[in-house]
Parts: structure tokens; sequence; C-alpha cells
């Protein structure tokens, strides 16, 4: 990303990984990238970094399993800064 002197909008990233947690990374990010928007997917909807780790469903969340147009669309919603239901 360093590298990379353009406009990047988007950072799609997972809740949980080995080593860094996606809030982590979308905090690094986002010193480097003000204003970037931020898209978590997870596929365990019950883990603990929902009420600690202050990633939250309620924005910019994605379920796994996704379909393509499931994804495009939330992505949409994101770029859009469209608030969940």
């Amino acid at each position: 990303m360093d590298g990379h002197h353009g406009v990047i909008h988007l950072l799609l990233t997972d809740v949980v990984m080995s080593g860094e947690t996606g809030k982590e990374i979308a905090e690094r990010v986002s010193k480097l990238r003000p204003g970037i928007r931020v898209l978590y997917m997870s596929g365990y909807p019950d883990h603990p970094v929902f009420d600690r780790g202050g990633v939250s469903r309620e924005t910019g969340f994605l379920p796994k399993p996704f379909s393509p147009h499931v994804m495009a669309q939330k992505v949409r919603e994101v770029l859009d800064g469209v608030k969940a239901a």
C-alpha cells in the first residue's frame, strides 16, 4: 500500500485473523489513508471482537458466506455511506 499513490476508497478485511484483528488493520490503514471506508466480513458472528474489539455489525459488516451479488451490494452501501437498518 505504501507504493500505491492513487486513491483507495475501501478496505475489505476479515474480523478474525491470526496475528492482527481486522479492527487493528483498519486503524493502521486509516492513519495512512484518512477517509478510507471499511467493510468487515466474518464467518464468526458471535466472536468476542464484536463485543470487546470495537467492531460493529451495524456499520459495514458482511456475514459469511455471501454471494458476489450481496458483496457488491454491501460494498456500494459502504461507499455511499448508507447506514445499516
